[in-house]
């Protein structure tokens, strides 16, 4: 089975970008006018931007798991975390832009925040317990 793990370190790196972008947005809200019509919800923003470093370091950190326990990744694993690891975060940027967003589950956003969930659950939980065998047979 080939392993797919390099994928989660190069969505891990583009998360990191964007986390960094993002903290240079919220340096702009704070000193520019245009910036805060571009983003008028600073606490949004503030959460894509955690979220995105939160979402590095969990890929990261699987990826590192993945080779130090010689576990071979798959497909639908590896797409769950990268996906749902880039989409979550989207939601809080469109928040950030657009605070008055409909939210409701039957809405636009909704749909596509739901489908981001159900792909970042399957991705981590198959990781976590991938890994937590590969620990147990470890010992």
């Amino acid at each position: 089975m080939p392993n797919y793990s390099n994928a989660l370190a190069a969505t891990g790196s583009l998360c990191l970008l964007i986390a960094l972008f993002l903290a240079w947005c919220l340096v702009g809200v704070r000193s520019s006018a245009f910036m805060k019509r571009v983003f008028p919800s600073y606490q949004n923003l503030l959460k894509a931007h955690i979220d995105y470093l939160m979402m590095t370091g969990l890929l990261m950190i699987f990826c590192l798991l993945f080779d130090h326990f010689h576990v071979p990744t798959s497909r639908v694993i590896v797409f769950g975390m990268c996906a749902g690891s880039f989409m979550n975060p989207i939601g809080f940027i469109a928040l950030a832009v657009n605070p008055t967003l409909r939210q409701q589950p039957t809405s636009p956003f909704g749909m596509v925040m739901a489908t981001s969930f159900s792909l970042t659950t399957i991705g981590y939980a198959g990781a976590a317990w991938e890994i937590g065998v590969a620990a147990l047979r470890a010992a």
